[in-house]
């Protein structure tokens, strides 16, 4: 049996990565930084504190994962909606 295919990512310093992906019927969450955020860090930089509260969100609210999902067909149909040319 082969293992999992796997894709690398550069992430530049300043970035952090919110990887999901879905294993044995569940959802798996990672949370990779460009650079390590110090553990004595008295405030966390704004990118990886959002990541983590996104993360924990998507762990611990059952009904934020269908909130997200719902949110994002939206946007599509608004897209849809505003494109020229775009049949009614």
């Amino acid at each position: 049996m082969a293992g999992p295919d796997i894709v690398s990512l550069e992430l530049a310093s300043h970035e952090v990565a919110l990887v999901i992906g879905e294993e044995d019927e569940g959802m798996s969450v990672r949370i990779v930084a460009g650079s390590d955020v110090p553990d004595d860090t008295a405030e966390m930089p704004a990118a990886p504190e959002i990541v983590l509260a996104l993360a924990m969100r998507l762990l611990k609210d059952p009904e934020f994962h269908d909130e997200v999902l719902e949110w994002y067909y939206e946007q599509q149909e608004e897209d849809d909606e505003e494109e020229p040319g775009a049949p009614s």
